[in-house]
């Protein structure tokens, strides 16, 4: 059984001396670490947390921009084929009236040169036909 004798009581002062020792020497260096280290932990969680939300940031930013630039692309493309029919129709419009230009003129040339022939095989018909009277005749006229 227990007896409460003077070995009791030095016990009990070995264990509460033991008990300062090691709080000073390793529970409060011990908890001081586990502070320190949930401190750091907190702090690189923080910059992990910012990092993620300027990565976030940077993201939406591009994508603002990727969109920015292909509406404008689009944008471009589609005045780019605005003028391109713009000229397409210039042009038609052009070669339309150069072809017109030169059908008008062959016209011109080409009735011109009916009217010439058609002058000339009338001084031809008359003189063939003064020639046809004339042989017909048997004398001049």
């Amino acid at each position: 059984m227990i007896t409460l004798d003077a070995s009791l009581w030095a016990q009990v002062i070995g264990i509460l001396i033991l008990i300062a020792i090691l709080d000073s020497f390793l529970y409060k260096p011990m908890r001081r670490m586990l502070q320190e280290r949930a401190s750091k932990m907190n702090s690189i969680r923080e910059e992990a947390e910012r990092y993620e939300r300027n990565a976030e940031q940077l993201l939406e930013s591009f994508n603002a921009k990727q969109a920015k630039a292909r509406s404008e692309g689009i944008q471009k493309r589609e005045e780019l084929k605005a003028q391109a029919r713009e000229e397409e129709k210039a042009l038609i419009e052009e070669s339309t009236k150069e072809a017109l230009e030169e059908k008008n003129t062959l016209l011109s040339q080409l009735s011109t040169q009916i009217e010439t022939a058609r002058n000339e095989l009338k001084a031809q018909a008359e003189a063939f036909a003064m020639e046809i009277a004339q042989k017909l005749l048997g004398r001049a006229l």
